[in-house]
């Protein structure tokens, strides 16, 4: 039994040894490998810039030309007149959306487009053709910013995938005042949580075939088309505690072109929509039990909706 005990008791220690002995040289490594280095920005300053605290650089672009897929931007109090793409894996924060903006140089361009695993928070964006243009295929994160005033859509996104681990993220922002939709986006795997989309002069939300998303928690109100625009086809789409307020079409329209989907609308409240609350439009000849994949769940409530609750199925060829 002794000899059976040590035998035990021996490997048990060269294991914790060599575990520790891992440890040891793994772990900086590691850590390393996942740090971040920090870039400075401040248009106030000059002199001599080299993106430290003391000499941070002047422009974004320029900190931007510096990056690289491991940094963090951090941006100082002041309007920076720029357009800007953010690379690959770089992340700009602002000290909060009403200090720090970002301010099309070029009315004609985008002001800033956004590539993969990047980032953008508390910064305000105005001025542009669209305000922010997410890369083909990007996965990206838009938080607590101010996107206004752009002529086209607020922020839009081209086509990716719809898988959880490819979302675009955009939470706590305002979404206002741009001269097409809010947020438009092709197919694509969309979180969209805690933001305000107002005033903008098409859909405050737009999304088409195909799409998914999760849409929680939004004010979405007084835009000239519907609050969100969507299609069944192929779409999985999940909403819920939603305000749609005074919008000049409906509160919801979804449109059908025969292939099937879901949309389930949960927990909403609908008030004043100049049309429906939400409305089913068929778009050619498509059979009535597509229908079944939308879902409005008892919990919705509706006020004042001007030509009803939920429309019959309204068909346009």
């Amino acid at each position: 039994m002794e000899k059976f005990t040590n035998a035990f008791k021996k490997p048990t220690i060269e294991f914790i040894g060599g575990f520790l002995m891992i440890a040891v040289f793994v772990a900086p490594f590691l850590i390393f490998a996942s740090s971040r280095n920090d870039i400075y920005v401040d248009g106030s300053k000059s002199g001599v810039e080299d993106g430290s605290v003391s000499r941070p650089y002047h422009t974004i672009s320029e900190a931007l030309v510096h990056a690289n897929d491991r940094s963090d931007v951090h941006v100082a109090k002041g309007t920076y007149e720029d357009n800007i793409e953010i690379p690959s894996g770089v992340k700009i924060f602002g000290t909060s959306a009403d200090e720090v903006v970002i301010q099309a140089k070029s009315h004609r361009k985008v002001v800033v487009s956004m590539k993969s695993n990047t980032e953008i928070n508390k910064v305000t964006i105005k001025d542009g053709h669209e305000g922010i243009w997410i890369k083909k295929n990007a996965k990206a994160s838009i938080i607590d910013c101010v996107i206004k005033n752009n002529e086209k859509d607020g922020i839009k996104i081209e086509s990716g995938s719809t898988k959880k681990n490819s979302a675009i993220n955009i939470t706590d922002s305002i979404i206002k005042d741009n001269g097409r939709s809010g947020i438009f986006s092709q197919k694509h795997r969309l979180v969209i949580m805690n933001n305000e989309i107002t005033n903008n002069d098409s859909d405050g939300i737009s999304m088409v075939a195909g799409s998914s998303a999760w849409i929680e928690k939004n004010t979405i109100k007084g835009n000239n088309g519907s609050g969100i625009s969507a299609t069944l086809d192929n779409s999985d789409i999940w909403t819920k505690s939603n305000t749609y307020r005074s919008n000049g079409h409906s509160g919801i329209e979804i449109n059908a072109y025969g292939g099937t989907g879901r949309i389930d609308v949960n927990k909403s409240k609908f008030i004043n929509n100049d049309k429906y609350a939400i409305a089913r439009i068929s778009r050619g000849n498509v059979s009535a039990s597509i229908w079944n994949g939308l879902t409005s769940q008892k919990n919705n409530t509706f006020d004042q909706t001007k030509q009803g609750n939920i429309s019959s199925i309204l068909r346009i060829n």
